[in-house]
């Protein structure tokens, strides 16, 4: 039997409401539900998703500058800054002379930044093995190359997140 929704006002949505099953409306309710939980996950460790991502992509380009590390994210050069000082200032990454530019700082994982983002990636791990409960790995496959698809056609940018810079697009 399909459970009556109503308003402070008592009007009924039964049957009329289409928004619930639309694909917008889903991808929505399901980011921000998503979000909100790895938020509160990744918390535990002392941790805030902006600042998981940039361990994440320091881990992938260490060497790098921050500059160009925030252009892979999508993250603009202030935000960058503010992050990659707070990861320096908790002793999560530190920056060193550039190589071939003695003007630029590269970006490094500290000891200390490689064991908390092996801790975030076993809680992200979880996460996404929380949100996907009930499907088979399968399904789970086809879904991320399904989202994969989106991100493309619309040219999001892989690895990017609309959070980063606090803009969606």
């Amino acid at each position: 039997m399909k459970a009556k929704q109503t308003s402070d006002s008592g009007t009924r949505l039964e049957g009329k409401d289409k928004a619930p099953s639309s694909l917008g409306f889903l991808l929505s309710q399901v980011g921000v539900y998503a979000s909100q939980r790895f938020a509160w996950r990744i918390a535990a460790i002392d941790l805030q998703p902006p600042l998981f991502r940039v361990l994440n992509a320091v881990d992938v380009v260490e060497g790098q500058s921050q500059g160009a590390i925030g252009e892979a994210i999508g993250a603009p050069a202030s935000r960058m800054v503010a992050i990659v000082d707070e990861l320096e200032s908790r002793g999560l990454v530190e920056r060193r002379p550039h190589p071939s530019d003695r003007r630029i700082r590269a970006v490094y994982l500290t000891p200390k930044g490689r064991k908390l983002l092996a801790r975030g990636r076993k809680l992200a791990a979880e996460h996404e093995e929380e949100l996907t409960r009930g499907m088979s790995a399968a399904e789970r496959k086809q879904l991320v190359a399904l989202l994969q698809k989106v991100v493309e056609e619309q040219e999001i940018g892989a690895g990017v997140h609309p959070g980063l810079s606090g803009q969606g697009r």
